[in-house]
């Protein structure tokens, strides 16, 4: 047949493409593993995913994959390409060396490298090199040290600690032997040059932690001295490899715990890591540094980490300090914490002196930073007052408004204005989405407004009158109107409107025209004459619906009373919350009692944040399309 290939042709192509490596890579990869190890992707569609694109900064996902055709495309940046594409621009690495990368992975030959590939490899390798000469090296008094910290053998070997004996050029000569030139060394940072122009070891009587990139590869150490010397640890210098602000230790290992759970603990010291991977905290790592960067952020939420734990001064004064000195970007991206270490001690002398169960409690009761943020702003201001409550929530309107679908800080920030400044929140996101699409100054009347108590009751008020005028507006049916309605509602409630209408109609004896002119003297007879005086009108136009309009209020009321039913019910969970708390924070609470209130604790959270997400999945749906008219 024209245009189909003949058994011996397939067999040719087969043949040129089972020798092309780049082909039997992608054959026997998949390209959503790989890209699947930094970014979190999710099903879209028929053989495709998506997730937060790596190439740039994004709160909604636009990057997604071809599973089939083997190739990414964002539609925010327009990043594109395939396999080796995305290997190369993730690392910084040439092609032949992302080749090699890949074939190594795939188990495929792809020939000898080229000089101009070599480079970047070569300085994993000297790394590499350092790596197994500090290993070689751990014994004795260093050994002893690490051991006396309280960690395991077990986890020393994990983690591949070492150890740099004291003197100047150990690791310069036994580099030597390996084939490592000096030049290779110097540009790692595992050499210092002085001002003559000699050359010896950076790091000297240290016990030594290898720092990883994401990839498991040794980028750079910090070495840590037995005794009183200073500093204290050292580092590696920023180099090709080794950029402090974009790495965080242990995250090649703790990736897989932070993806399951969405939540991340942040510690200072590589000990307080190793400690905690000791003692099951599987999602912790390390900040190179006093405070997480905004790309050590991003990292993290590229793989789905809503919740950030900082767990890096014991007391309630550095907790603050921690949370003052955040980078906004980064506590505007995900929910952060301030945790209190137990006793005043670092996380590692905690979880290895036997306090797990009390800095496990101590996550859970962490100073949110979103909570923070929202009492400094309230200290600004008088609450209690309308123009209190306007200015703050002017001040908060930028946290307020969501970013994305599914934006946990807004969604927390938003908690917090419902519960403390009493607001409606049904009316309080229809603010939002009517000032993101035009900022105009919040005014004292669209406070009042948007307050809860007023909120709701007016809601249910304007609807209960409503189906009173409907009711009257058929004067010759209303004894039995009136009996459908009160049979279509669960409970009568005292002091409604509906309830306050069927004293009237067996005091007039359900004549309509009696019981309409017992409204004169309420307070909401002119609005019951008004909508009954606007519906005679209604019902002469041809689209009008009686039954229809009716049953639309009645579904409307049941509504309305089933979420003040919900909000008092969510009142009292705080409520409990709040006494729960406390008594953690009570030194008389007994240590058999504490599993116990973490439990409920635990609960009670597990419930407001089903409820909170439910809203959620109602409001920026609407949000949403309003964009997309746009």
């Amino acid at each position: 047949m024209v245009g189909q290939a003949t058994p011996s042709q397939r067999s040719g192509k087969a043949g040129r493409m089972a020798a092309d490596p780049k082909e039997l890579i992608r054959e026997r990869l998949n390209i959503a593993d790989v890209i699947g190890e930094m970014v979190v992707l999710k099903p879209a569609g028929r053989g495709q995913m998506k997730g937060l694109c790596p190439f740039h900064s994004e709160k909604t996902p636009s990057f997604h994959v071809h599973l089939d055709r083997g190739f990414y495309y964002c539609f925010g940046c327009q990043a594109k390409g395939d396999i080796f594409d995305f290997v190369m621009q993730t690392q910084g690495l040439g092609f032949g060396e992302a080749l090699r990368l890949l074939g190594a992975r795939a188990g495929v030959d792809v020939g000898k490298p080229t000089p101009k590939d070599d480079r970047r490899r070569d300085l994993f390798d000297v790394n590499g090199v350092a790596l197994a000469y500090y290993r070689s090296q751990l014994a004795g008094e260093a050994l002893a040290y690490l051991h006396g910290r309280g960690l395991t053998s077990e986890s020393i070997d994990a983690f591949q600690l070492g150890y740099a004996p004291d003197g100047w050029d150990g690791l310069l000569k036994h580099a030597l032997t390996k084939g490592v030139r000096d030049d290779a060394l110097l540009a790692v940072g595992l050499l210092v040059e002085n001002e003559r122009g000699r050359r010896y070891d950076r790091f000297r009587k240290r016990v030594m932690f290898p720092i990883m990139d994401a990839m498991g590869r040794v980028v750079g150490f910090s070495g840590r001295v037995l005794d009183d010397d200073q500093p204290k640890y050292l580092n590696t210098p920023e180099t090709e490899l080794f950029r402090k602000g974009e790495l965080l230790y242990g995250l090649d290992r703790a990736r897989p715990a932070i993806r399951k759970s969405g939540e991340v603990i942040v510690v200072e010291g590589y000990m307080d890591v190793i400690a905690l991977h000791q003692t099951g905290f599987v999602n912790a790592v390390a900040a190179l540094g006093a405070a997480l960067t905004e790309q050590q952020a991003e990292q993290l939420a590229r793989l789905d980490a809503k919740r950030v734990h900082l767990a890096f001064d014991a007391d309630e004064a550095g907790q603050r300090a921690v949370l003052a000195g955040l980078d906004q970007a980064v506590g505007r991206r995900l929910l952060v914490d301030a945790v209190r270490v137990p006793h005043g001690k670092d996380p590692a002398d905690a979880v290895l002196e036997g306090d797990v169960d009390a800095f496990r409690e101590a996550l859970a009761a962490g100073l949110s930073e979103v909570e923070f943020r929202f009492r400094r702003v309230l200290e600004g201001f008088d609450r209690t007052t309308i123009d209190g409550q306007r200015a703050i929530l002017e001040e908060l309107a930028p946290v307020l408004t969501p970013r994305d679908v599914f934006d946990p800080v807004a969604a927390e920030m938003r908690r917090l204005v419902v519960d403390h400044l009493g607001m409606d929140g049904a009316r309080l996101d229809a603010w939002l989405e009517a000032n993101q699409r035009r900022q105009r100054p919040l005014s004292g009347t669209q406070v009042r407004g948007m307050r809860r108590g007023r909120a709701q009751s007016d809601q249910v008020r304007t609807v209960e009158l409503e189906i009173v005028a409907l009711l009257l507006s058929r004067p010759g049916q209303l004894r039995g109107r009136l009996d459908s309605v009160l049979a279509a509602l669960p409970e009568r409630v005292e002091g409604s409107a509906l309830t306050d209408l069927v004293a009237l109609c067996e005091e007039a004896g359900y004549d309509g025209e009696r019981v309409l002119l017992g409204y004169r003297e309420r307070d909401d007879g002119a609005l019951v004459f008004e909508r009954v005086l606007a519906l005679s009108r209604e019902e002469d136009g041809p689209r009008f619906d009686f039954d229809a309009a009716l049953t639309k209020a009645l579904s409307r009321l049941r509504e309305l009373r089933l979420e003040a039913r919900k909000e008092t019910s969510r009142s009292r969970l705080l409520a409990r919350r709040e006494e729960l708390g406390r008594l953690l924070e009570d030194p008389g609470t007994g240590s058999e009692q504490r599993p116990a209130v973490y439990a409920e604790l635990q609960q009670i959270h597990a419930m407001l944040s089903a409820r909170e997400a439910e809203r959620r999945t109602r409001v920026p749906a609407k949000h949403g399309r309003g964009r997309r008219r746009r």
